[in-house]
């Protein structure tokens, strides 16, 4: 069961919210009230409080004080702000500090009272499965895995889907870590041709603080992906087509896809797929490929001592003067040269 603290100066308000919240239709329960902020802190100290449902204006230590002192000393404790009015810049305020949601003392009624419970209960479970994957990195590294490929923008299935299991595992902060992550090269690494749309939207990431923010961010940013890809005159599906393949290629550390392998998976002739995959990313197959597998290069050179021949070779390339030749003309240095540089730098 969700243990519950409420936190209002007034006792009638006290009555009246414990009197409409059916808690234990949302596996919750009461663990007690508080007056004020000082009160309810020596609780939290005590232990064994899940969520906490507190008053903004309160004589002492006010609401959002006392918010930002619960993220300090209880992290773990989700709170949930009372309000008289919807005051936006305010709640806000209490939003970014991290608070999961808020109650309109006015406005309480049977609807919005299930409503908002059965929001609280989604949270705090999400939060108690972020917890677990935090004991379990494999979880969060296939999510952000999923996140960076852009697959997701042409597959309504896959983006409800990733955005659902996103929920239940990254609380807002880590989410939007990895969401400034993917803008600043991920995604235009997959997809050269949508770089315009990354940089625009991308700068509105640093301004958002709530899980609602950030799904309404990647909506808007899916929209102008589709559109920016719609605009080459292809179909949803071929676009999804020239996705999947990114992806397939993506998921090969050795670069073993061949062209006509990648056709055979989506299921078009290598003729069309060419002309297709150039318009809808931006480069053509094979330069995307040569750039994939120079940053795969760079990394086992960075990160292991393999012989320069087998770097090469783990990194699609079968030739190691070719290889050679190809690195110093991109990068500017031979691969020995690079490992040196990268080593010297640590």
């Amino acid at each position: 069961m969700i243990k519950v603290l409420l936190v209002d100066d007034e006792p009638l308000v006290r009555r009246g919210i414990r009197s409409i919240m059916p808690l234990s239709d949302f596996g919750m329960e009461w663990a007690g009230e508080a007056s004020t902020a000082e009160e309810a802190l020596k609780a939290l100290d005590a232990g064994g409080i899940d969520l906490v449902l507190t008053d903004i204006s309160m004589p002492g230590m006010d609401g959002l004080a006392f918010i930002r002192k619960m993220q300090t000393d209880h992290p773990s404790v989700r709170s949930v702000v009372i309000t008289c009015h919807q005051d936006f810049d305010y709640l806000q305020q209490a939003l970014r500090l991290g608070a999961v949601d808020y109650i309109v003392k006015t406005q309480l009624d049977d609807d919005s009272v299930y409503d908002l419970l059965g929001r609280i209960s989604r949270h705090v479970e999400r939060h108690a499965e972020a917890e677990q994957a935090e004991l379990d990195p494999s979880i969060r590294k296939r999510l952000a895995e999923r996140w960076s490929s852009l697959h997701w923008v042409a597959r309504e299935e896959l983006y409800e889907t990733l955005s659902a299991d996103t929920l239940r595992v990254f609380d807002a902060a880590s989410w939007k870590e990895l969401l400034t992550y993917c803008t600043k090269g991920e995604w235009q690494r997959f997809c050269p041709l949508l770089a315009p749309e990354i940089d625009r939207v991308g700068t509105q990431l640093g301004t958002l603080h709530s899980i609602p923010e950030l799904l309404e961010w990647v909506e808007l940013f899916r929209d102008a992906a589709m559109h920016r890809l719609c605009l080459t005159m292809y179909s949803e599906q071929v676009i999804a087509s020239i996705m999947q393949a990114l992806d397939l290629l993506r998921g090969v550390e050795d670069g073993r896809w061949s062209q006509s392998d990648i056709c055979k998976q989506v299921g078009m002739s290598v003729s069309y797929f060419s002309k297709c995959f150039k318009e809808i990313v931006g480069v053509s197959f094979v330069y995307y490929v040569q750039e994939m597998n120079l940053r795969h290069a760079q990394l086992l050179l960075e990160a292991t001592n393999l012989p320069i021949y087998e770097v090469a070779d783990k990194s699609g390339f079968s030739d190691e003067k070719y290889f050679g030749k190809i690195f110093r003309t991109k990068l500017g240095c031979s691969p020995s040269e690079y490992r040196l540089q990268s080593r010297s730098k640590r």
